[in-house]
């Protein structure tokens, strides 16, 4: 194994111990088992590592839904609704998701889930400007459109952000649903299946 792998397994299991969040520079090096100079051999400081880390364990999720996507040939439509699909039942070390929605680990949460917008926007934006080719959609700005319809999903329905109840949920769903078909200029209900079936396909 690589000392840079060590160092990220070792602010993993920081996290694990609910620590990571007040860890500094050389407790990461300490739990790796490496100098302090070693540790900024590989990363200039504990930002750098704690954007590594995140970014190892949701590029995989991330990959999964790409792979998972690229395989459908599917309206538009189809694979928005397949997409999220692909996120919520893409397997993620459970353990960390915990950890991350525990308040210490506010910083690295923050960061996992700016990660999650910026990899799954491009994939939207591109559904999205298909949607434009296939005429069922209007729109001159995809990608930034795709950010919209992810933060909410993302940022505004995380559980440890924000406690709704599920009616809660669908309202907020169903107005982004409805935003998304005034803006892209979509039929009516067409995104409905943000917000049907909620109780029964809750996002992550």
């Amino acid at each position: 194994m690589s000392k840079r792998e060590m160092i990220l397994d070792a602010l993993q299991e920081l996290l694990y111990e609910g620590t990571a969040g007040t860890a500094s520079v050389q407790d990461i090096a300490t739990k790796a088992g490496i100098a302090k100079g070693g540790l900024y051999y590989y990363f200039k400081s504990k930002e750098e590592v704690l954007d590594a880390l995140v970014e190892r364990q949701y590029s995989n999720v991330i990959e999964t839904c790409r792979t998972k996507l690229a395989a459908v040939d599917a309206p538009a439509l189809e694979k928005i609704k397949l997409l999220l699909y692909f996120y919520r039942s893409t397997e993620v070390d459970r353990a960390i998701d915990v950890a991350l929605h525990e308040p210490q680990n506010a910083a690295i949460h923050q960061k996992s889930m700016v990660f999650i917008l910026r990899q799954l926007s491009p994939i939207v934006g591109e559904i999205l400007q298909q949607g434009v080719e296939e005429k069922i959609f209007t729109c001159d700005q995809p990608e930034q459109i795709a950010e919209i319809l992810l933060s909410p999903i993302i940022f505004l329905l995380d559980p440890g952000l924000f406690t709704w109840t599920d009616q809660e949920v669908q309202l907020k769903l169903k107005a982004l649903a409805q935003m998304l078909e005034a803006s892209l200029q979509a039929p009516i209900n067409s995104f409905a299946f943000l917000y049907e079936n909620w109780t029964q396909q809750k996002l992550k």
